[in-house]
């Protein structure tokens, strides 16, 4: 078993399978990485009494999956609060607030309710969905990899540097 330096990091070589694990060095730090995106949702305000007044607060909660069926409940208490809302606004008025940490690779859906200063709670929202927002088609194959003919390969004396691997 040998190490190369491929790419500014040390890989070891078995049985020629250097070049996959040159491949999976470089691109497994960003697989590692958390990616995260962030979307925006946009309302309008409702009132106290209806669409009548300014209502005291807002609940937004959100999961990774669709509500089946008509049991808004169910999936409601499983579901992510959001923290962060604003105070509503006067009725009529456009409010919004931003969600971050989400996984680019995921749907999400969104359900937001209103409540009054008893609190009355107001219905269940339509349903937000934010698509996944990551690209999923790979690039193509490599097909046409070659050593040219003309080349030629020569033995170099190992040179030991600091902070080398041992072989």
């Amino acid at each position: 078993m040998e190490s190369i330096r491929f790419a500014g990091r040390w890989v070891r070589r078995l049985r020629g399978v250097a070049l996959i694990a040159a491949i999976f060095a470089l691109a497994l730090p960003g697989l590692a990485a958390a990616q995260t995106v962030s979307t925006t949702l946009l309302w309008t305000a409702p009132g106290d009494d209806g669409m009548v007044g300014r209502a005291s607060s807002y609940a937004l909660r959100y999961r990774t999956t669709a509500i089946v069926g008509t049991d808004t409940l169910s999936w409601w208490n499983a579901a992510t609060s959001v923290s962060g809302l604003p105070a509503p606004a006067v009725s009529g008025a456009t409010d919004s607030v931003v969600v971050t940490g989400l996984d680019p690779t995921k749907t999400y859906y969104f359900i937001l309710r209103t409540a009054d200063e008893v609190p009355n709670w107001s219905g269940y929202s339509n349903v937000a969905i934010k698509p996944a927002s990551v690209d999923v088609v790979p690039p193509a194959a490599i097909t046409d990899l070659a050593v040219p003919p003309s080349a030629t390969s020569t033995a170099q004396p190992a040179q030991k540097k600091p902070g080398s691997p041992p072989r």
